[in-house]
């Protein structure tokens, strides 16, 4: 009877063994997805505060646009910020030789440089539109109707929108 007892216990421990090696499977296992779930949500986490950043830039871009229209009232009123076209900013240097116009062509240069600078893929534009939330970095659908100066940036971003307007009233 002796005899039979060590190898019954023998049976059971190598049972149990095997038991403990299958949950230790399954805690490595949970384990891994646990890891891997916590590394998918730094990786977005990371890509979510990279958008943010952009459209902060871009939220500070469009301002700094509505306050250079603001400074010029001249060439607002005259229609100088309605589309300008991209040229010298020379004219920034020696601000007492600038006429209105002259100011909101070297206001959109050195502006359209930073958004190129500051933003991935980044364009703007300036121009009256009746609606101004309309319109694509493409073609940016400004009508010319109304009063409304629009202020748009557009810009790459692989995670949200990548367009911001700001409307002017100077």
């Amino acid at each position: 009877m002796s005899l039979i007892m060590p190898s019954g216990r023998s049976r059971r421990v190598r049972r149990a063994m095997g038991y403990a090696l299958l949950e230790a499977l399954v805690a490595v296992v949970v384990a891994s997805v646990g890891f891997i779930g916590a590394a998918r949500m730094q990786t977005l986490g990371m890509k979510m505060n990279s958008s943010a950043q952009y459209r902060h830039k871009a939220v500070l871009l469009t301002y700094q646009m509505s306050d250079r229209v603001r400074a010029n009232r001249a060439g607002f009123g005259a229609g100088s910020y309605n589309n300008p076209a991209i040229g010298s900013k020379t004219c920034l240097s020696d601000v007492a030789g600038c006429t209105p116009a002259q100011m909101a062509v070297a206001d959109m240069t050195e502006w359209s440089d930073d958004i190129a600078g500051q933003l991935p893929g980044g364009t703007g534009v300036v121009c009256v539109d009746s609606t101004p939330t309309d319109g694509t970095a493409l073609a940016p659908a400004c009508d010319g109707i109304g009063n409304v100066l629009a202020v748009k940036v557009w810009w790459s971003d692989s995670v949200g929108g990548s367009r911001f307007v700001s409307v002017v009233r100077p």
